[in-house]
């Protein structure tokens, strides 16, 4: 079995970006950097307390159920700037079973065997460069579309290791070097051989680089690319333009393209594979009111793998992704808030995609089409008419029933509660 990724580097890490306020705060009296770490310790830091409540419970081909209920969330302190140059955080996260039979073990809200567990998924210091380059070391969530926290079950994907990010000029960056990662339903870190499902003696990192403009803008676009020796490379690209329209109406343009193949031995996928997909997105908006259409493709050399995150394609749906080889989808959504209609927080997001065209990679043979059918309801205690107290609590409830033809049908319900503090 693979070794466990040990959890002092990243502490390490985080102590020796800590140390470095030494080096990188000019001389000053001892008074002022007193008051610094107070003000940074106390008025400038920030505690968050998020409770999250969850249920799930889905039926799939074979009359196979996941389900169970979970009740935890994350406790987290973020300090303020110390000197200017130095700050740190900690997020502790936990699952506790409320209720999950053995033989309904599988929906990822508890560790396997619907075990609860608890962990220290983050624990980070940054050190602020000049022109605020900002470096951090530690346990991290990351932000890029193939490596990101995906966030739909108790407790989001974190990172080891260590990163470096800020602006060039209207250009975004960040680029880091990662050594483990903690799964959504796990209370340890382990590498990115282990991670992607493979048993091996094999223990590899993750490098990353991300480039992007700004989000204000009319013309949005991004790159990035990670690499796991022995394993896979993989790059994603996107672009988007809004175009105002009459009427106010906004139309919304984009594209998407991806590339992966494996590298070295390519423990996950074999040596040969290779693969792409490519979309084309348009959202149409007035007012509450947004109506979207996507189309996806992916190659017929592969399944496109996402080993580490949820997939970034626009086919992303509660239960599929539609990235099977060879397989072409279709998808139309519409979202409406009710803000006008006097039920300010509540937001209703409907979507439908086919995919069809899918293959074998092995053999080329066909495989069944699916088309996937989502509901979302949202509600947040948002509005000032609801007593202070209140306005952190969100509602979500979403169902999705999916029709594999030969393949089988499933079913899918959610009843996820979320309460967040922040002070």
């Amino acid at each position: 079995m693979p070794k466990r990724q040990d959890a002092k580097p990243p502490y390490r890490c985080a102590a020796a970006l800590l140390g470095a306020l030494a080096l990188a705060t000019p001389a000053q009296a001892d008074q002022p950097l007193v008051d610094s770490l107070a003000q940074a310790l106390g008025r400038d830091s920030q505690v968050t307390v998020h409770l999250r409540s969850y249920y799930f419970d889905r039926l799939n081909p074979g009359d196979v159920t996941n389900a169970a209920t979970a009740l935890g969330g994350w406790l987290g302190y973020q300090s303020g700037w110390i000197a200017d140059r130095v700050r740190f955080g900690v997020v502790g996260y936990t699952s506790q079973k409320l209720w999950g039979p053995l033989d309904k073990d599988g929906t990822l809200l508890l560790m396997p065997g619907q075990e609860s567990y608890s962990v220290i998924g983050q624990s980070w210091a940054t050190l602020k460069l000049f022109d605020e380059q900002l470096l951090t070391g530690g346990r991290f969530e990351v932000f890029q579309p193939e490596i990101s926290p995906t966030d739909n079950r108790m407790t989001p994907i974190t990172y080891s290791g260590g990163n470096l990010a800020g602006r060039l000029g209207n250009v975004h960056y960040y680029a880091a070097y990662l050594n483990a990662t903690k799964p959504r339903n796990s209370e340890n870190f382990i590498n990115f051989v282990q991670a992607a499902g493979v048993t091996s003696s094999l223990s590899e990192p993750l490098y990353l680089l991300g480039l992007r403009s700004p989000g204000d803008q009319l013309w949005r676009w991004q790159l990035s690319s990670y690499y796991v020796p022995n394993v896979l490379s993989s790059t994603y690209a996107d672009t988007s333009y809004l175009l105002p329209l009459a009427n106010e109406y906004r139309l919304r343009l984009g594209a998407q393209a991806m590339l992966q193949y494996g590298v070295g031995q390519a423990v996950l996928t074999g040596p040969d594979f290779s693969t792409w997909s490519g979309g084309l997105r348009a959202d149409l908006s007035r007012g509450p009111a947004t109506a979207t259409f996507a189309y996806q493709q992916t190659g017929r050399g592969g399944d496109y793998q996402a080993p580490y995150s949820g997939w970034a394609g626009y086919t992303y749906m509660i239960v599929k992704s539609f990235n099977l080889a060879g397989m072409k989808a279709w998808l139309l959504s519409g979202q409406y808030e009710f803000d006008a209609q006097g039920l300010p927080g509540l937001a209703v997001n409907a979507a439908v995609v086919y995919g069809y065209d899918a293959i074998n990679p092995a053999n080329g043979s066909p495989q069944p089409d699916w088309t996937e059918y989502d509901l979302t309801l949202d509600y947040r205690f948002s509005d000032a008419r609801w007593p202070e107290w209140l306005r952190p609590f969100w509602i979500r409830g979403r169902a999705a029933y999916v029709d594999m033809r030969s393949a089988g049908d499933i079913q899918d319900y959610r009843i996820i509660l979320n309460y967040e503090w922040r002070f």
